[in-house]
């Protein structure tokens, strides 16, 4: 991702975003590479019942491994990884939102602006200035190709070119990872609407006679009672 050249929107059906904040540019769409959906390293958020923290490895060949903090959740319209790594980088190295195809009927209209405020208040000086052209990136691809599934990662730390390589490789592998466990999961608010509907209540035939309640004493005794507790 980080090495590959702008291809046309249109295509694939996988499309993957990556920000590279030295250079201010967008790579991609490109491609998920079919060896990424079953990465071993990222086995971990696949079977995770609900939101994923933890140590996740990602190995390039000729470059160092890299152990990244990472933290998973499942927003219902959209997935969103927050990545750290060991360093005085002042915050997050990256960070990932994943739009699957079968949740774009839910995405929320102000979708870009939201992943914008997300990386402006966890602090990405290296970012400054950019928040217009990254939201407005994320916004053309949307409505481009909306019946797509989407991967936004957006780099948030001055990092070095190998290290670079490395996260990219990691947002390649989370991603496809994030795309195997949200499909397991269903929208938390859909879930509870068809548990609603399970619930009609059963007409039970027969003649049910009305049953008449006494009238509450509200003169009498139950006045004696309320004076009593004062």
């Amino acid at each position: 991702m980080f090495k590959a050249r702008a291809l046309p929107i249109e295509r694939p059906s996988f499309h993957l975003h990556g920000w590279d904040a030295q250079a201010e540019s967008w790579h991609g769409p490109i491609p998920l590479v079919p060896s990424r959906r079953g990465a071993r390293p990222t086995a971990r958020v696949r079977t995770a019942l609900g939101a994923f923290q933890g140590k996740l490895r990602c190995t390039v060949p000729g470059l160092p491994c890299i152990e990244f903090h990472t933290a998973v959740y499942d927003l219902r319209d959209a997935g969103l990884a927050i990545v750290h790594m060991d360093g005085s980088h002042g915050g997050p190295v990256g960070i990932l939102a994943v739009i699957p195809r079968a949740r774009r009927r839910l995405l929320r209209n102000d979708f870009a602006f939201e992943l914008m405020t997300v990386v402006s208040f966890l602090g990405s000086p290296i970012n400054a200035g950019c928040e217009l052209q990254i939201n407005d990136y994320i916004e053309e691809a949307l409505r481009t190709v909306p019946s797509a599934t989407q991967v936004f990662a957006v780099e948030t730390a001055e990092l070095s070119w190998d290290t670079s390589i490395v996260l990219s490789a990691h947002f390649e592998n989370l991603a496809a990872a994030m795309l195997d466990w949200m499909a397991t999961r269903e929208p938390q608010e859909d879930a509870v609407l068809e548990g609603e509907e399970c619930q009609t209540p059963t007409a039970i035939p027969g003649f049910c006679p009305p049953t008449a309640l006494p009238a509450p004493p509200f003169g009498g005794a139950l006045a004696r009672q309320a004076g009593g507790a004062r």
